[in-house]
């Protein structure tokens, strides 16, 4: 038994320190920040989310649109939509994004990362390692 208790120290030594927090103190999204100007909707601090989630700024835009049936676009650290929406709505959105696409159904971390292989996309946790099969966004 000694040995184990032994083993399991340096183990927990080796993890970093943040592995044993909650990971939604670390990872916080910020509230969308919309303009409306006209016929179209200005998400002003869309830059800032993506790096965040640490997802392609393509892939994000190309979901939200979709599911507010429009089209949008990038336009330096903004992305701009053909409609009014209210930032409540875009914000409700972005978290079936997250829900579906950055935190990890298992551990619930935000440490993962989109693969594809051989046609089918994967949903691959750093934190955890499972490998869960996502629909393409």
């Amino acid at each position: 038994m000694d040995d184990y208790d032994n083993l399991l120290e340096r183990a927990r030594a080796q993890v970093p320190e943040d592995a044993f927090k909650r990971s939604g103190e670390r990872f916080k999204v910020p509230e969308v920040q919309l303009m409306v100007q006209g016929n179209r909707s200005m998400w002003q601090n869309f830059q800032d989310i993506i790096n965040v989630l640490n997802r392609p700024g393509r892939e994000v835009l190309k979901f939200v649109s979709g599911q507010l049936g429009t089209a949008g676009n990038v336009e330096g650290g903004n992305a701009i939509f053909n409609g009014k929406f209210t930032a409540e709505l875009v914000n409700e959105v972005l978290l079936r994004y997250i829900d579906s696409y950055v935190i990890c159904p298992v551990c619930t971390r935000p440490d993962t990362e989109i693969t594809k292989e051989r046609g089918a996309y994967y949903l691959i946790c750093s934190a955890c390692g499972a490998r869960t099969a996502i629909r393409p966004v």
